[in-house]
């Protein structure tokens, strides 16, 4: 993996062919790429690397016969967010501001998005019917059906946590790829101290107290954004008592296997619930002796 990316990022043109031919099977990849090019060649290059891969897809789009111009919006987007990034990284020198960031970010958007359109159907349309019609060709009941048309209402909050999930899975994809580099990050380090921090720790928590007794739609649609960034603390608590306590690689890899099962939800919800706890009560703290 080393090689492979110092041989890529080596040269743009390498990078921005891959990024631009990673967009429809693995955006994910795809802005991590452009993460690690900001992170080392600075925003400016960055965006002329993101430009020179927007034009790559418009050019794919019209050769393949594709909507170019829903082509180019999604891949700018996912070019142009590792642009942020990576000047993320860069002001900020750390992971866990940058991750903090994203996730801000993604609040801002829902609350925006909730100011400018109450009624989420609008944008979204039919989309809804089709899926309880899916549902209903399958067997299901009226109270899953209702329940299915309760998502509307929930489309932001969604969206958001979607977005978000990519855009931290990036950020850590494109940190630690620059770890292989001479001037490279403790990226091990620095992903075992992540954490949301007082400032969005304590929104955060009674956000999701308030969910639980709170109907309100903005609440309920900043809720997955929430346990999301609680989740990857989560994971870095685990990862730091895996890494001083020196667990078996079983013990971890079981943990993220069980989020491709029926169990994600359950599995989401405790990892998240640490984290939570762990933004009050350092978990980590019994650890810096045997460190």
């Amino acid at each position: 993996m080393k090689v492979f990316v110092q041989w890529v990022s080596g040269r743009r043109y390498r990078l921005v062919l891959l990024a631009v031919a990673l967009v429809p099977i693995l955006p994910v990849a795809t802005t991590a790429l452009l993460t690690l090019e900001t992170i080392r060649r600075g925003g400016v290059q960055g965006s002329y690397s993101a430009l020179a891969g927007t034009v790559g897809i418009l050019a794919f789009g019209t050769i393949s016969g594709a909507d170019s111009g829903i082509l180019a919006a999604v891949g700018s987007f996912t070019l142009f967010a590792g642009v942020a990034l990576g000047v993320l990284v860069r002001s900020t020198n750390s992971l866990a501001l940058a991750f903090q960031g994203s996730l801000l970010f993604c609040v801002v958007g829902v609350i925006g998005a909730s100011v400018l359109w109450p009624d989420p159907s609008v944008l979204i349309g039919g989309t809804i019917e089709q899926f309880v019609e899916i549902f209903r060709a399958s067997g299901a009941t009226e109270d899953q059906l209702a329940n299915i048309r309760g998502w509307d209402t929930l489309f932001f909050g969604l969206l958001a946590a979607a977005v978000f999930s990519q855009l931290a899975a990036a950020l850590l994809l494109g940190y630690w790829w620059n770890s292989f580099g001479k001037s490279g990050g403790q990226f091990g380090l620095q992903f075992r101290m992540l954490k949301l921090g007082r400032v969005l720790g304590i929104p955060a928590t009674l956000l999701m107290a308030g969910s639980l007794v709170l109907d309100l739609p903005l609440i309920q649609n900043l809720f997955p954004l929430a346990l999301l960034g609680f989740w990857f603390q989560g994971l870095a608590v685990g990862h730091a008592w895996a890494r001083a306590k020196r667990w078996h690689p079983a013990v971890l890899g079981t943990a993220y296997v069980l989020l491709i099962t029926p169990l994600t939800g359950v599995v989401i919800l405790i990892i998240g619930s640490m984290g939570l706890v762990d933004n009050w009560i350092n978990l980590r703290a019994p650890l810096h002796r045997l460190t």
